[in-house]
């Protein structure tokens, strides 16, 4: 689910930003079992089972890599409240339609459940996303680009809790000076040799547009002029600098668009193929070695500048629950106090500021 909400975002030109029961051990070893459910495409951690209560609150999730916090999240909320929350994994290419349907039959439906930014309309429109009332928390201790990721029609809908956006990493040891533009990278490379077995001088997922649009994002932008309709407004001439420029990158870098992935670029960075690479912030868990440095996205040259494409994850309060108070406390619980065991347990990087 999370590519294709990437994929979405990128392609879409949404949300720039420029950034910017199956139950585990316990801290206190509580609990010596897991218990998973798994059924027509879900995974339910159940702490209802485990501690022999009904569940106070269904808590859902699309992106695996989340499972283990979101369950480590379920299994301490409990031991400091007392409050069960069973947390259900959601495999549905249309996983907002499955969140409206499951409300509209009044069964097992969630109190609380996980979308990006890009899904924040939806959600409101639907009449499922109940009004953040803690705000005011939010706006003084998260991004401010997460809190207006959370906000729709002047209000904050959300509860902002990871971001991902594009990083530029390179290899020490090969520039004499860290690497201010991309141009100066293909001038430097010029008259100095890459070392032995490096076959890219810089590599990124070409077929995937959130990491293609930084070349063109400062020749664009956009007005949200009527409900899933974006304006997208160009500067004609800026445009056409920037496209020249990614057309020659792609000659200079040699990529080959028909064999690179995602998982090619972080694979061929790490094995020393690749001396530089531009990466999404969650891709950096998959990094191994010491021997490099990460930092925001390059210029593209003196005069082009760029921006990065970015999806926050969101937690949203179900406005159709009849739990609302206890939704929104496990909401400020996952996004603030448990933000810390984000990035260990699921290679996320929290939106609160440190």
């Amino acid at each position: 689910m999370k590519v294709v909400q990437k994929r979405m975002i990128a392609a879409g030109c949404i949300g720039v930003l420029v950034i910017g029961g199956a139950v585990v051990v316990s801290r206190h070893s509580t609990y010596e079992q897991k218990e998973n459910e798994t059924e027509n495409g879900t995974e339910t951690a159940s702490v209802s089972r485990v501690v022999k209560q009904p569940a106070d609150l269904m808590f859902w999730y699309s992106d695996k890599s989340y499972q283990k916090f979101f369950e480590k999240a379920a299994e301490e909320y409990y031991e400091d409240t007392g409050i069960v929350v069973d947390v259900e994994y959601q495999d549905s290419m249309d996983y907002m339609d499955a969140v409206y349907t499951a409300t509209m039959q009044g069964e097992t439906f969630p109190d609380i459940y996980m979308i990006g930014s890009d899904e924040l309309e939806e959600a409101y429109l639907y009449g499922l996303a109940a009004e953040n009332t803690a705000s005011d928390i939010y706006e003084s201790t998260v991004a401010s680009n997460a809190v207006t990721a959370s906000t729709y029609k002047e209000k904050m809908y959300a509860y902002p809790l990871s971001y991902n956006t594009c990083l530029f990493v390179y290899k020490n040891g090969y520039f004499e000076t860290e690497p201010e533009t991309l141009q100066a990278i293909i001038d430097y490379s010029i008259d100095n040799e890459p070392p032995e077995n490096v076959q890219y001088l810089l590599e990124w997922d070409v077929n995937d547009a959130f990491y293609d649009f930084p070349f063109i994002s400062n020749s664009v932008s956009f007005v949200k002029d009527e409900v899933e309709t974006m304006q997208v407004n160009y500067d004609e001439d800026l445009y056409n600098e920037d496209l020249e420029f990614f057309s020659q990158s792609l000659e200079s870098f040699s990529i080959d668009a028909s064999t690179v992935t995602e998982a090619s670029v972080i694979s061929d960075f790490n094995d020393g193929k690749t001396l530089c690479a531009i990466i999404d912030s969650d891709s950096v868990a998959g990094l191994t070695g010491t021997d490099y440095e990460i930092r925001e996205l390059l210029a593209l040259n003196d005069t082009l500048q760029t921006s990065s494409a970015a999806l926050t994850d969101l937690v949203v309060v179900n406005d159709f629950s009849e739990k609302k108070e206890k939704a929104a406390d496990f909401a400020e619980y996952v996004t603030l106090t448990m933000s810390g065991e984000l990035h260990g347990l699921g290679g996320h990087y929290s939106v609160k500021l440190s």
